[in-house]
């Protein structure tokens, strides 16, 4: 399973059973793809115990690895909103210096990102060591254009584990439980469907009048709404929920109180965003709208997607929610 030298580039990456310090680049700062990566990094530490791994990422992402027992260290990138062509040089390099001091023998950088001040980040941090769509374009590790999950694959392959166990661990935090049964104890909340709107992209969000139309559809089910939002959120919604007696706006302090919101609901509603991967790694009954195909659904065995319109999710057919709706 030795990592085959297809370029120059990739002449000093040891065998990766050899590898006893990896580190795993993670510049999207997503929650979503960021979960969706942990079974990757327990898989590693299956198959091979004594490798130390470090994660460097940012945003949501590095909250969560926080408290990811397969991670031995977390390093924050300097990226603020994200990384971007020509920006943040000076930030980035000098994270790249502290690395290079941890000596890795291996960097894996799966998300297909080809800017130059990244490429020189991970030249900076690793040398020659670094294992990316650029420095191998082609199998074992995958193509550019390949998915993070597919890369990822790839190097679980590398290690002999075919088929690897794509099942979330996700933290449940003392704190969050807490906060979050006081809430539920003091508005009187026995059951409830977490309906999340979506993300910043109004393409994968859902109108306020979908909103409505949707808590109508689920009526059925006689239970209360729940919808988790950012702070600069929970104003909007506040007043276009004002006459609806069954449904709470509530504000998670943290990603760890959204996820006790999410481990806690009847069943989750909601646009391809995290709140999904969340659903998935607590096995939640979950209606998912994908404006791309559902195949790219996290494995739960519980969800059933209703596909939308690939530039829309607010167009859909309703007479399949109705039929999905019926049968939960």
């Amino acid at each position: 399973f030795a990592v085959v030298r297809y370029n120059v580039g990739m002449k000093n990456i040891p065998d990766i059973h050899d590898v006893r310090h990896i580190l795993i680049c993670r510049p999207e700062g997503c929650l979503g793809r960021e979960i969706a990566s942990s079974c990757c990094y327990r898989e590693i530490k299956k198959a091979s115990p004594q490798t130390k791994i470090t994660v460097a990422c940012y945003a949501a992402a590095y909250d969560f690895c926080q408290h990811n027992p397969y991670v031995d260290e977390v390093f924050k990138l300097p990226l603020g909103a994200g990384l971007r062509p020509n920006r943040r040089w000076g930030a980035l390099l000098w994270a790249a210096l502290k690395l290079r001091r941890k000596n890795f023998d291996l960097l894996l950088d799966t998300s297909g990102n080809d800017f130059l001040n990244w490429r020189l980040f991970k030249r900076m941090a690793a040398g020659d060591r670094v294992l990316d769509s650029r420095s191998s374009p082609v199998q074992p590790f995958g193509a550019p254009q390949a998915s993070a999950a597919e890369h990822e694959a790839a190097v679980l392959r590398l290690l002999g584990v075919a088929e690897p166990d794509k099942s979330y661990d996700l933290p449940v935090l003392p704190t969050a439980r807490a906060a979050v049964a006081q809430i539920l104890e003091r508005e009187q909340i026995q059951k409830y469907i977490l309906l999340y709107p979506g993300n910043s992209l109004p393409k994968n969000a859902f109108r306020p009048d979908v909103l409505k139309e949707l808590c109508a559809a689920l009526r059925s089910l006689k239970v209360s709404f729940v919808l988790p939002l950012a702070p600069s959120c929970t104003e909007k919604y506040h007043d276009i929920f004002k006459d609806s007696k069954d449904v709470f706006v509530v504000k998670p302090a943290d990603i760890f109180e959204l996820f006790e919101w999410v481990r806690r609901a009847a069943l989750v509603v909601a646009p391809d965003t995290p709140v999904v991967h969340i659903a998935a790694g607590f096995e939640k009954p979950s209606l998912v709208f994908y404006a791309v195909s559902p195949a790219h659904m996290p494995d739960n065995p519980k969800a059933q997607a209703l596909e939308t319109d690939k530039t829309d999710v607010n167009v859909f057919d309703w007479w399949k929610l109705e039929s999905i709706v019926a049968g939960f």
